[in-house]
């Protein structure tokens, strides 16, 4: 999980100003994701209660950081393409 510092240090903020909408999207970020890879992501494998749970990573950090800078920039388009490159490798991919 990312914290306030790193969002703010991602997306180059330095006032206090915004900071509980910030906390929000950290917050947004890991249900989104979890809803992107249709996958609970867990902390611990002592977690675990399904074979298809993920355990938390950097990979999904920096899917987090990705997703803060998006809201933070008001985008009107979709989610970033590097996003959905770093979420890639965790995709269970149907027949």
């Amino acid at each position: 999980m990312i914290t306030l510092d790193q969002a703010k240090l991602h997306c180059r903020i330095d006032e206090d100003e915004e900071d509980s909408l910030i906390m929000k999207w950290i917050a947004d970020a890991e249900e989104v994701i979890q809803n992107d890879l249709d996958r609970k992501v867990i902390v611990d494998e002592a977690d675990r209660v399904n074979e298809t749970d993920i355990l938390d990573n950097d990979w999904l950090d920096s899917a987090r950081l990705i997703y803060v800078q998006y809201r933070y920039s008001r985008s009107l388009e979709g989610k970033p393409q590097a996003y959905w490159d770093l979420l890639q490798k965790f995709r269970i991919m149907g027949v």
